[in-house]
């Protein structure tokens, strides 16, 4: 299970679909992943921690990108493509390159429907 939520200001609030993004991951795998896109004004960095049987990933998205775009989705995956290295440690609980695949499948099928 895959679960979404957004740290976002009032600027980048309507630029996130959170909605989108859960539907598209929800179901891609039975790690309990939890994902919250970061998009403010203060700085902060990408971090991923484990607690039990649970990865905590806390992706920063290019903030200044998703302000100037109409968009955002394209953004969203890329970024979260580029950061899955970081879940590789946790190889036991969540395999990285079959999600990397299953996402890069769904999102291009999400842009042709």
């Amino acid at each position: 299970m895959i679960l979404v939520n957004g740290n976002v200001d009032e600027k980048s609030y309507q630029k996130i679909d959170l909605v989108w993004i859960n539907d598209l991951l929800k179901d891609l795998t039975s790690c309990n992943l939890y994902i919250t896109l970061v998009a403010r004004t203060e700085k902060s960095q990408t971090s991923v921690r484990k607690y039990k049987s649970d990865i905590f990933l806390w992706l920063v998205i290019p903030y200044a990108e998703i302000l100037a775009s109409e968009d955002t989705k394209a953004i969203i995956i890329d970024t979260l493509l580029n950061e899955f290295y970081r879940l590789e440690r946790y190889k036991e609980l969540l395999d990285v390159a079959e999600l990397r695949q299953e996402i890069q499948a769904r999102f291009g099928v999400e842009l042709t429907v």
